[in-house]
């Protein structure tokens, strides 16, 4: 009987341990559910002295906020303060600074930050290697990509580090009225930085890893890259949005798969923010998106 009696009573312990364990599971799953696309980290302005918001790179703890030809805000996200402003070594009316990353090497004299990669998206569309530090920044590198003898409309160029490789992303052809746009995802090798002085890498065809198109209806604007994805903020303030471009104007991070070519995931964010997508970049673990207008660097979560 006593036997029988402590089976019975190790059963009905063993079913509430499982029922709570369950209970807080589902409420684990609600909460996660009912998590925002995005999260404002630091309220940051994206439009600064009348310039608009545009590349992000993170190293470490440090943030560089580029804007419109060429602008550079230094940013601590430990301390929350800004560190430094200036202008960078390709400031000028032919630089959007679209994209921003950090390379594997570090320049000659500078062993505080890598190499930064900006993307004109202007003119030749040119990628710009700068040595920069919290004091200002100095031109080492030009790199250029020509196909049949023009160069493309990269709008982005991206540092893959670790695997030393860079990414140029340009449009394959004119968009359909309201429909999907296919863009050319092109990987080159990270040419060597110059031992000293600057010079200038033209890419052709011959020099191609591999390429492959995908194809989204969204504005496209920065690019990161982590381990074998590529993360691509798209999309437009909410102000421009009318019917004829509302999917370009749509709010989201688009995830590709670098390995598999295609398309992974699309976190849709249009009602999480109002403001347009700039760039972004990972900090530890945390993908922070750098937008305009008002501005913010904000967490994407669900990646």
């Amino acid at each position: 009987m006593k036997t029988t009696l402590l089976f019975f009573l190790a059963v009905a312990v063993a079913i509430t341990t499982i029922t709570t364990i369950t209970t807080v599971a589902a409420a684990t799953a609600t909460a996660t559910a009912a998590q925002p696309a995005a999260i404002l980290a630091h309220d940051i302005p994206g439009t600064y002295e009348k310039r608009a918001a545009q590349g992000l790179a993170i190293y470490k703890d440090t943030a560089f906020l580029l804007s419109d030809r060429g602008y550079c805000r230094i940013y601590n996200l430990k301390t929350r303060k800004q560190e430094a402003a200036f202008e960078l070594a390709t400031f000028g009316a032919y630089n959007h600074a679209n994209a921003a990353s950090f390379g594997a090497e570090f320049p000659k004299g500078n062993a505080a930050f890598p190499a930064l990669y900006i993307a004109q998206c202007r003119e030749d569309c040119l990628c710009f290697v700068e040595s920069i530090d919290k004091t200002g920044s100095w031109l080492v590198q030009t790199i250029g990509l020509k196909i049949n003898g023009h160069y493309p409309r990269n709008y982005d160029w991206v540092a893959d580090a670790p695997k030393k490789h860079l990414y140029a992303i340009a449009p394959a052809g004119p968009a359909a009225p309201g429909g999907a746009r296919e863009y050319y995802i092109t990987k080159l090798p990270l040419p060597p930085l110059p031992p000293a002085g600057k010079n200038r890498v033209e890419f052709t065809e011959k020099d191609i890893l591999d390429r492959f198109t995908i194809a989204f209806p969204n504005l496209l604007q920065g690019a990161t890259i982590l381990g074998d994805r590529l993360y691509l903020p798209v999309g437009g303030n909410e102000k421009w949005r009318k019917p004829s471009n509302t999917a370009l104007t749509d709010r989201a991070v688009i995830v590709v798969n670098l390995a598999t070519q295609t398309i992974e995931q699309t976190v849709p964010l249009n009602a999480a923010l109002t403001v347009e997508p700039e760039d972004a970049a990972f900090h530890n673990n945390d993908l922070l998106m750098y937008c305009g207008q008002e501005g913010g660097l904000w967490k994407i979560n669900g990646i």
